[in-house]
């Protein structure tokens, strides 16, 4: 069986449920208090191994102190391989609160341990990379990291996904190493950015148009997630929408990373396109429904059953939610 390897960010995450957002001088009390293992990194390695991914490896970087300890126990709980997780001895674990008003977190991040990954633990940890295996790696890692990794995943035939968040800015530069991409995997606003349309008349383009855009750049398939409105699935000769699924929500911090986790565990299982993408749906929606990131993580008994509840079998449509 193919495996997934990850290349992302282990963070130590405090989810905060508030009434309002934080104001200049002014404090305010917490209804809810979440701790727990976080990281897009680690969510998603733990995404993928709860949701019957057979080996999934991850590398990445935490302190030499008790968060980092904390987090390498809770992937080796899940079944995650940590062989590659470095402790740094001179960092402390990356450390991040996350704001939750009516369901939609905002994030403070203190980096650090997350940022030490070295190409030489890239190295080592996909020197023995399989033709069919599954390479992950986000924007938590360093770009020239991000390229270094997919040329040696493209080397070894592995198929390539990369989950471009967290990524906020209008950058100046040409992402060069698209075409290495097998799978692009962002969100409205990340594809957005990476398409390089003008801010001033991005509003102009349909959701339809920024991924035919990416595959312009050399993107094989591109997948945009689109919040409650579902997902856009962009690939050779299939434009394809999947609904999200309707779940009473508490808390969406951890669903993009159960979405791409899922995702790579169909990829793995070498599913079609459709059917990762429904599992992956189905995954991030049931993510919604506890409070905060590894462990509102479904695992895959969970999404079989929503899955054969909802009975799905949907057609092909272009949703344009620019407008």
């Amino acid at each position: 069986m193919p495996r997934i390897v990850i290349i992302g960010a282990l963070v130590y995450d405090m989810v905060f449920d508030v009434p309002d957002w934080v104001q200049p001088n002014r404090a305010v009390h917490a209804r809810g208090l979440t701790i727990s293992p976080g990281g897009k990194g680690l969510n998603q390695a733990a995404a993928a191994s709860r949701l019957g991914a057979e080996e999934v490896q991850l590398v990445g970087c935490v302190g030499d102190d008790i968060f980092g300890a904390e987090m390498v126990a809770a992937l080796q709980k899940a079944g995650v391989d940590t062989t590659h997780i470095a402790v740094h001895p001179a960092a402390r674990t990356s450390i991040a609160a996350i704001i939750v008003r009516e369901q939609l977190p905002g994030f403070i991040g203190a980096p650090d341990a997350s940022r030490r990954v070295s190409k030489t633990q890239i190295q080592q940890a996909l020197a023995d990379l399989r033709p069919g295996d599954v390479l992950l790696v986000g924007f938590e890692t360093p770009q020239p990291l991000v390229a270094y990794a997919l040329q040696l995943g493209r080397k070894a035939g592995a198929i390539t996904v990369v989950n471009p968040a967290p990524f906020f800015t209008r950058d100046a530069f040409v992402i060069d190493y698209l075409p290495l991409v097998d799978w692009l995997i962002p969100n409205i606003a990340e594809a957005d950015l990476l398409s390089g349309i003008d801010e001033r008349i991005a509003s102009d383009y349909a959701i339809s148009d920024l991924a035919a855009i990416l595959r312009e750049k050399g993107v094989s398939n591109v997948i945009i997630t689109m919040g409650e409105h579902g997902s856009l699935l962009d690939a050779e000769n299939d434009l394809y929408i999947q609904d999200a699924f309707l779940v009473d929500a508490v808390d969406t911090t951890g669903a993009s990373d159960a979405f791409v986790g899922a995702f790579c565990v169909g990829l793995a299982q070498a599913w079609p396109p459709r059917r990762a993408l429904q599992f992956a749906s189905a995954a991030a929606g049931l993510a919604c429904a506890k409070p905060g990131t590894m462990t509102s993580l479904p695992d895959r008994s969970e999404v079989e059953s929503l899955l054969a509840a909802a009975q799905l079998d949907p057609s092909p449509r272009v949703l344009d939610c620019m407008e």
